[in-house]
């Protein structure tokens, strides 16, 4: 009894000093640890739980939410170095078809830490029910074939299609559509091309989805009796300009369609129809002509076709040397002399021929710029201008040249 009547009568003093105890302790984690509340700018993705396998989500305001925590600072650095530790969702067990404002929960997988803010606070989302239905699949042809040409029954590799997704969407559709293109085309052709889910006003409908998404379509096409594709033979007369050679003679188009009224013609005659000579007699510069084609007996031209010839050339280069050249001094300060050493040099330049063969000597100044320059010697290259941009300088033989200057 003594001594519980003394435990007694010192236990407020032990829960005292006990609860003294507690505050030392916190205040000194809280001076090294502080608590903080950050703005997590970094967006935390909202996951989506419980959906009903019959329903979809037709819309949602936002996927993700920024977040601000509290928590001590050595909480935030775990945060910040394992973004997994933050999680949010949005639970839809037991929701039917409407429109929904729901707050995300997060789950903080670390303590302790406490949301302090969200945003935003609710998500709007709108379930639906998923429909589907099979939809006959139509081809539409856009363009034309080139004349003399038929196209043929098309063929697609299926003629049905599944279409997938809200209700609301789904209805909308009315039509599925393959778009393809025939301009131009002159022989068979298969292509694997996109369907398009269209509305009655022709509008494709998003927010479905389309099994299969693609078609085949294999579509046949012929001449027909009477026509044909040649190429265009180009045939030219005379030389060009000495020291000018030939980079290319092409036709616009390459090929023309011909027609004869007895198809027998048209198959018994070459792949190719020349053109009357094209004069190239002296020519020096790059030129087009309109080209008139030599047909046979029994052949035309189907429709306005006209044919163009590009001729292009291009001058043979050579180089050349230009000896004993003087060099001039140029910018040379009028109380100061300069002896340059060698006075004379060899120029090295290249170009076309037909310019090179017409240059001299006085047609190249060569120059020693000495500009800035006060007493001494020096080692200088020598500049050369030419008379002609279509000439370049290659080298100078010295490359360097010595100066001395003096007063």
């Amino acid at each position: 009894m003594k001594y519980m009547r003394g435990f007694i009568r010192f236990f407020p003093t032990f829960l005292i000093s006990f609860a003294l105890a507690i505050l030392v302790w916190i205040a000194a984690v809280t001076e090294n640890d502080p608590n903080l509340t950050l703005n997590y700018t970094n967006p935390v993705q909202v996951k989506v739980i419980g959906l009903d396998p019959g329903l979809l989500i037709s819309k949602q305001s936002v996927t993700s939410i920024i977040l601000n925590i509290s928590a001590p600072q050595s909480i935030h650095n775990r945060l910040a170095n394992d973004p997994e530790l933050i999680q949010a969702f949005i639970n839809l067990s037991g929701k039917t078809e409407g429109d929904y404002s729901l707050t995300p929960q997060v789950d903080l997988k670390i303590r302790p830490a406490k949301v302090s803010k969200m945003t935003p606070q609710t998500i709007e989302i709108s379930l639906e029910r998923l429909a589907s239905t099979q939809m006959d699949i139509s081809l539409r042809q856009s363009g034309t074939l080139p004349i003399g040409y038929e196209a043929g029954e098309p063929e697609l590799n299926q003629t049905q299609a599944k279409i997938s997704g809200p209700v609301s969407q789904v209805q909308k559709v009315t039509q599925l559509v393959a778009l393809l293109d025939i301009s131009n085309l002159s022989s068979n052709l298969t292509r694997t091309i996109t369907l398009h889910a269209l509305d009655n006003r022709g509008v494709e409908v998003t927010g479905v989805s389309l099994e299969p998404n693609r078609v085949t379509v294999h579509l046949p096409v012929k001449q027909l009796g009477g026509y044909r594709n040649v190429f265009v033979k180009i045939v030219t007369t005379g030389q060009i300009a000495p020291d000018f050679y030939l980079t290319g003679i092409v036709a616009d188009p390459p090929n023309i369609t011909i027609y004869a009224t007895d198809p027998q013609v048209a198959e018994n005659m070459p792949s190719f129809i020349e053109t009357v000579p094209i004069d190239l007699n002296g020519a020096s510069l790059s030129f087009a002509s309109t080209a008139t084609l030599n047909l046979p007996q029994g052949i035309q031209l189907v429709g306005e076709q006209t044919v163009s010839v590009q001729v292009s050339l291009a001058p043979v280069e050579s180089s050349r040397q230009m000896a004993n050249l003087t060099v001039t001094i140029e910018n040379l300060a009028p109380d100061l002399k300069a002896v340059i050493s060698p006075q004379t040099v060899n120029a090295y330049i290249s170009g076309p021929i037909y310019i090179l063969n017409t240059l001299s000597a006085r047609d190249l100044i060569v120059t020693v710029d000495l500009e800035g320059k006060t007493a001494g010697t020096y080692q200088l290259a020598p500049q050369v201008r030419l008379p002609n941009d279509k000439i370049k300088f290659e080298s100078t033989l010295p490359a360097l040249l010595e100066v001395v200057i003096s007063r």
